[in-house]
């Protein structure tokens, strides 16, 4: 982004909010807190949240923020501390959670509806439908998440002579031996500190969406307890492709002690080559001090080309908030162009409003973008959207355990076990 583009960018937003902080400045009360949990806390995530910070005590000077962070990467830690705050009568003013009908249906019964704040607030029907729980609106959308992205080392890929884009999940195995030959890691994976989720969310979504009878269709299916995977075919697919990077030496042995952010760092160290994670690690890359389209890029993951995997980040409103009036001013901010703008190009994520500003946006957050308003674009709920609360947690750990022994046929029966025990 340009130096004029930032200041064209700075004075538009400063122009918005004139009228905003003029009323705020004037009704505000002095000590007014808002108390506030999110796990923002690595790289560009963490400069984005701070952004957001700084608008609201921009508009509302007089309102103390309580920032309480809780690191896990993807929220299983938090969301665990929130629950039993909300139960104890202790609930915070606003937390962040994902937004999708799965997750916020998991929550719904400790969170206030905020119909009132959704007027005027200009996204696709789509996005609307996904935090619809009978009949009302719990969550803001801040960012659109896409989890469908391969990513990868440009330096690498070019000396290893690999054609991106990758066509089939078999061009990708071909290419992983490959990277292993010329003594590079193939396909970077962190699943530590609790954050096993991230086999589940990213790494077995993807072979499933790829997988012959997987798709689309078969993953809202399997989301909303409508599958049997002890007898699906997609399931033994997706376990299969798991093995075979497993056994194939293709991924790093020291996965299970690396976070998210510690794996991507794989590929900036240049000793790995592709990672499969969502869109936010791109504002982790470009915080580390890593150029898109320059010194990594991505595609959409081998096998799911036309398809689009997705989540929000949101900000809810539980019962027993202790500030309201400070937790809706901050909801009531985010939906505004003005918070989307100076969050989501730190956070490497792309707005969920229709009329927000794009020309800031790098090469590949235009694309991601493009993608997602393409009314042939296949939208789906993502691991962190469309199952209850319990998925990530329950098949993080099922996964742990597969990639520990990678049986198939014990894999399935694990899986159709744990599917079973969820509380659809």
């Amino acid at each position: 982004m340009t130096n004029s583009k930032t200041l064209i960018i700075s004075l538009t937003i400063l122009l918005a909010l004139t009228p905003l902080i003029s009323s705020a400045t004037a009704n505000a009360k002095a000590n007014d807190k808002l108390e506030l949990y999110h796990w923002w806390t690595a790289g560009g995530e963490k400069e984005a949240i701070d952004a957001l910070f700084d608008l609201y005590n921009t508009v509302y000077p007089d309102i103390e923020i309580v920032e309480n962070p809780v690191s896990g990467g993807g929220g299983g830690i938090m969301r665990s501390k929130i629950k039993t705050m909300i139960m104890a009568g202790n609930a915070p003013d606003t937390f962040q959670i994902t937004y999708g009908s799965g997750m916020l249906g998991s929550w719904v019964e400790v969170l206030q509806p905020i119909d009132e704040l959704w007027e005027n607030f200009p996204v696709p029907e789509k996005v609307k439908e996904m935090g619809t729980i009978d009949g009302h609106q719990y969550g803001i959308p801040i960012n659109i998440m896409r989890n469908n992205c391969l990513w990868y080392n440009k330096k690498l890929v070019d000396e290893l002579n690999i054609d991106m884009p990758i066509k089939s999940q078999e061009d990708l195995f071909q290419a992983m031996e490959k990277a292993k030959e010329a003594g590079y890691i193939p396909y970077a994976i962190g699943a530590g500190s609790g954050q096993e989720f991230w086999i589940a969310s990213q790494v077995f979504q993807s072979f499933l969406l790829a997988a012959p009878h997987g798709g689309p269709e078969y993953l809202e299916k399997l989301y909303s307890g409508k599958a049997n995977p002890g007898e699906d075919e997609a399931i033994k697919e997706a376990l299969t492709s798991i093995k075979k990077i497993i056994d194939s030496g293709y991924i790093n042995s020291d996965y299970a002690s690396l976070t998210w952010d510690q794996a991507a760092d794989l590929l900036v160290e240049d000793k790995a080559v592709f990672y499969q994670m969502g869109d936010w690690v791109k504002g982790h890359f470009n915080a580390v001090g890593w150029e898109s389209m320059e010194d990594f890029n991505y595609q959409a993951t081998p096998g799911t080309q036309g398809m689009f995997s997705l989540h929000f980040d949101c900000f809810v409103l539980p019962q027993g908030a202790p500030n309201p009036k400070a937790a809706k001013k901050w909801l009531q901010m985010l939906k505004t162009v003005e918070a989307e703008t100076v969050f989501n190009p730190i956070k490497g994520a792309t707005p969920p409003r229709t009329d927000a500003f794009t020309d800031m946006y790098d090469e590949i957050s235009q694309d991601i973008l493009i993608d997602f308003r393409d009314p042939e674009t296949v939208i789906v709920e993502s691991a962190f959207a469309g199952p209850p609360s319990a998925w990530l947690d329950v098949f993080g750990r099922m996964f742990s355990n597969y990639f520990e022994n990678p049986n198939v046929e014990r894999g399935i029966k694990n899986f159709a076990r744990a599917y079973n025990g969820i509380n659809w």
